[in-house]
């Protein structure tokens, strides 16, 4: 049971419609964890998500979930909200979750931000990439890129421009400081288990 409740006036919607790539704007972070890929996952499903992502950069950090669906956040279709360091909420649906003896894919996508610093976004898509690196190691790359409202700034000026001053501002700055502190604890919460 979790000690988490939706927010009063909690709706839970359907995630918006995901663009193509020419219609997102990313940014992309990588790290190598000394640990081999079995070990890495075993580690990061047994992490809860308040650990692996905490506030920097002057964002939010989580501090924990509430599970939307039967089968909790992991299979394809699962949904939570998330529950930040600064009072508010997003929910989150996994899109795709595949793994090879090589290789771990995890795909999510997240809508209906409380919190005033995601205004400009309609939706963010979340992509951790997990790989054998060979002698224990696996690399994981992060990559996070967002839909913009298209009716505020920056998203009425367009991908191109729009996009343009979102990453100038916030993506390559506090959001980067935010996804490395991520990336960070998770190599140590994967590193710290024998």
């Amino acid at each position: 049971m979790s000690e988490f409740t939706p927010p009063p006036g909690f709706v839970e919607t359907p995630h918006p419609a995901i663009d193509g790539p020419e219609g997102r704007v990313a940014h992309v972070e990588s790290i190598v964890i000394d640990r081999p890929l079995a070990q890495v996952i075993a580690a990061v499903e047994a992490t809860p998500l308040s650990v692996r992502h905490p506030a920097a950069g002057g964002l939010p950090g989580v501090t924990g979930t509430l599970p939307l669906t039967p089968d909790g956040f992991g299979p394809v279709g699962g949904r939570h909200l998330v529950f930040l360091t600064d009072g508010t909420t997003v929910t989150e649906q996994v899109i795709e979750n595949g793994r090879t003896d090589d290789d771990w894919r995890f795909r999510y996508v997240v809508w209906g931000y409380t919190t005033a610093a995601a205004a400009p976004l309609r939706y963010g898509l979340g992509d951790f990439h997990y790989s054998a690196e060979g002698e224990g190691k696996t690399r994981c790359v992060w990559t996070y890129s967002f839909g913009l409202k298209p009716n505020g700034f920056p998203g009425f000026l367009g991908v191109r421009v729009g996009g343009f001053l979102l990453k100038l501002a916030f993506l390559n700055g506090p959001y980067a400081t935010w996804m490395r502190a991520g990336l960070t604890a998770i190599k140590g919460a994967c590193e710290a288990r024998s």
